[in-house]
């Protein structure tokens, strides 16, 4: 097998949850009645999306499938709960949950900041363990330690999130954004929206997100007749002076403008701005795709369904298994799912940084795929699941 075998040819992906998405704004600006509005359009079933709240900005909206993370801590020194329940029971049910089958397909991040700050709970509780210490940030472990904080963030961030998108996982983060002023080389400043997030967490949800969409509130000043005024009014002296009405209304970016630099992704065509709605948001991105699908001489709805066969593919390991018991579909079926659940173990744990020798001595130095036995699958999968625990 040469080096040209491994030459393939991509379609781009034309479902919410085959792609990693970011919706950013200001307080206030309607972020998680983005979530909802737009996954109600694009999914009839309502547990095929399920929102993970970091925070409680689902209480005043009727949400049908999420889980309220936030309130495993009581207070913010329990913050670290959030994140240990998050990563020791959320994901590895979803990644079991892939394995035998699959009943949600995007999962919402709400917010991305709130997430990033209990994994950094979750560091500073567990290097302080290490270290006998009490850390009060990421920073001081760098500055305390032979350890990076950081870098152990960006680290814990990207192993959770990178097993549940190779699970076959669309994840959409919800961030907050702020007013950020730049100074410039020649020493020119402006002002523009960002992220709020630190860098470390925009190497994380920034920099994965195929399609960011940033919700801004412009705000046009009227006369008392409620025509758009172009230029400010002015007393009896000629001195301008604000007026007393005004509308605000909401845009979507696709596209970083002079102010906002949070938007874009990795589509070609792509508006700067459009109102507000998730009926426009939808359209955005399904113009999105198909400008990136001009030379594919197919229906979107022919590569949706080809897509989700792919996906569910994927998650089967082989259709050859030799089973060494009374050869029925039942038992064939189980084996499978068994070896399904195993193989994303062990890609967890190689994430996580278990050497592969251990690995090898927990599947009792057999290849997983060529297991024959139910019972033998099973104690594989109880060897592994003691490593991650």
């Amino acid at each position: 097998m040469g080096w040209r075998d491994s030459i393939k040819n991509n379609i781009p992906k034309v479902e919410l949850h085959s792609i990693m998405s970011l919706v950013a704004g200001g307080w206030k600006t309607g972020k998680t009645r983005l979530w909802k509005e737009v996954t109600e359009l694009h999914y009839s079933n309502p547990e095929e999306v399920l929102l993970l709240a970091f925070e409680a900005g689902y209480e005043t909206w009727k949400i049908n499938n999420f889980i309220d993370i936030h309130n495993k801590a009581k207070n913010e020194t329990e913050l670290w709960k959030v994140w240990e329940f998050f990563k020791k029971e959320v994901v590895p049910g979803l990644i079991e949950e892939a394995s035998i089958k699959r009943i949600v397909k995007l999962l919402g991040i709400d917010t991305a900041d709130k997430c990033i700050d209990a994994a950094g709970a979750w560091i500073m509780k567990e290097k302080g363990k290490k270290y006998g210490k009490t850390f009060s940030s990421l920073q001081e472990i760098s500055d305390n330690t032979p350890e990076n904080g950081w870098i152990l963030l960006q680290e814990e961030l990207s192993r959770q999130f990178d097993t549940l998108r190779n699970a076959g996982y669309g994840i959409m983060a919800i961030a907050w954004t702020k007013e950020k002023e730049t100074t410039l080389y020649n020493g020119k400043k402006y002002n523009s929206v960002e992220l709020m997030m630190s860098m470390t967490g925009r190497k994380v949800f920034e920099s994965q997100a195929h399609f960011i969409c940033c919700l801004y509130n412009e705000v046009n000043i009227l006369d008392k007749e409620g025509t758009i005024l172009e230029d400010n009014i002015k007393d009896k002296k000629g001195k301008e002076k604000g007026t007393n009405f005004h509308e605000t209304e909401t845009y979507m970016y696709f596209r970083p403008s002079q102010y906002i630099s949070i938007a874009g992704g990795r589509y070609k065509v792509l508006p700067e701005k459009i109102p507000y709605s998730a009926e426009n948001y939808l359209k955005v991105f399904e113009n999105a795709v198909l400008g990136q699908l001009d030379e594919v001489d197919k229906p979107i709805e022919e590569l949706k369904i080809e897509e989700e066969k792919s996906k569910n593919e994927k998650n089967e390991i082989t259709e050859n298994i030799v089973i060494d018991e009374e050869d029925t579909t039942e038992t064939k079926e189980l084996l499978k799912e068994q070896i399904n659940k195993i193989v994303i173990v062990i890609t967890a744990l190689q994430k996580d940084g278990v050497k592969n020798k251990v690995i090898k001595e927990a599947c009792n130095n057999n290849n997983p795929k060529n297991l024959t036995s139910i019972e033998e699958a099973k104690k594989v999968f109880e060897n592994l699941s003691k490593l991650a625990s």
